[in-house]
């Protein structure tokens, strides 16, 4: 290296040095970063180590990184430029201040205590009670406003459990329990009472399908019930009742014939509508209208057949004053009134 002839060195270095020069004016940096490059250039271009060609060329490549970095970390405009694959999304604060995009160690999620509890409901809920229609105790719904405690189908089984149905002929053998705690999982709600029903085999039955059915009314992501009693199976002297329960079909458990308007004591006003939900032998539904315990009025309609339930529908006149209602089958074996439901209501 030192029997490189020194004109050769200036030369080198002159073209080094012009090199620099140009890609440094190409920069433009920010400030005053161009400015201090030059003047540093300027008071080392006499030094020793620039006349080192392998020196030179070490020197060239460090000051292009550097100068190339500044091109991408600044601009004129004042905006910044990132390099490709990095990502420029902000997100907004409450503020509406830019803030950096959480890393992974950043969570977006609330701490527990940060999180608020849902709001019970208190909105209407379906809540099925028993009554023996003179051949089995069999359901019938009443919609009540919600306890305003956990989800809508907690709500009705706390209205259920209160044991206060409108319809005096209607009752719950649950009117004594308490509901210790209520949870889903998938398709299987958990249902954890203070105690079990002491109650013959056809009750316990329907008292069973009562819960069944009042959760699932009000959940139909609910396919099925668990029961448990302070944490346990059931402790019945009839069935067995550890494992999930479905709703059993209606034909087995549901009311034959049960209004569902006029609700027991509404008052309402003249045509009263009457509707309802059953099924009768050729769908045939009877209504009696009685004022006084005196029969007033009377008719049929069609609802559901043959084991098939369905709605029936009708109207009637009547002036004002107190009625109770009545939906019947009359029994092809013999003519007696069986399957009945009432109402007592009010035409204003």
């Amino acid at each position: 290296m030192n029997n490189i002839p020194r004109n050769d060195d200036d030369q080198l270095e002159t073209r080094l040095r012009r090199a620099l020069n140009s890609e440094a004016a190409m920069a433009q940096p920010a400030g005053d970063g161009l400015t201090k490059i030059r003047e540093g250039i300027d008071a080392r271009r006499h030094r020793v180590w620039w006349r080192n060609p392998a020196l030179a060329l070490v020197a060239a490549a460090v000051l292009g990184v550097a100068v190339g970095g500044l091109y991408f970390g600044s601009r004129d405009d004042g905006t910044t430029t990132l390099p490709p694959g990095t990502s420029s999304s902000p997100t907004v604060t409450s503020s509406g201040t830019s803030a950096p995009t959480p890393t992974t160690s950043e969570s977006t999620e609330p701490s527990p205590s940060d999180t608020t509890p849902p709001v019970g409901y208190s909105g209407p809920v379906y809540v099925y009670y028993i009554h023996d229609d003179g051949e089995s105790p069999r359901l019938y719904r009443e919609i009540h406003n919600g306890a305003g405690t956990g989800s809508k189908a907690e709500a009705a089984l706390r209205a259920m459990f209160a044991g206060q149905p409108d319809d005096p002929d209607y009752s719950t053998p649950w009117d004594n329990t308490r509901l210790r705690s209520y949870s889903v999982a998938g398709d299987t709600a958990t249902v954890d009472l203070s105690k079990f029903v002491a109650v013959g085999s056809a009750v316990e039955t329907a008292a069973v399908q009562e819960i069944v059915y009042t959760v699932t009314a009000n959940d139909p992501t609910v396919k099925q019930v668990l029961l448990r009693v302070k944490g346990n199976s059931p402790p019945s002297g009839h069935s067995d009742w550890s494992g999930p329960q479905r709703r059993a079909p209606l034909g087995d458990v549901q009311g034959w014939i049960w209004i569902l308007a006029p609700t027991q004591g509404a008052t309402v006003s003249s045509p009263v509508q009457i509707s309802g939900y059953g099924t009768a032998f050729e769908a045939t539904v009877n209504w009696e209208i009685r004022k006084d315990g005196v029969l007033v009025k009377q008719g049929h309609t069609q609802g559901g057949a043959n084991g098939e339930f369905g709605e029936f529908h009708t109207s009637v006149r009547l002036p004002a004053g107190n009625y109770e209602l009545s939906a019947l089958e009359f029994s092809a074996k013999d003519g007696s009134p069986i399957h009945i439901d009432t109402k007592n209501f009010t035409v204003k």
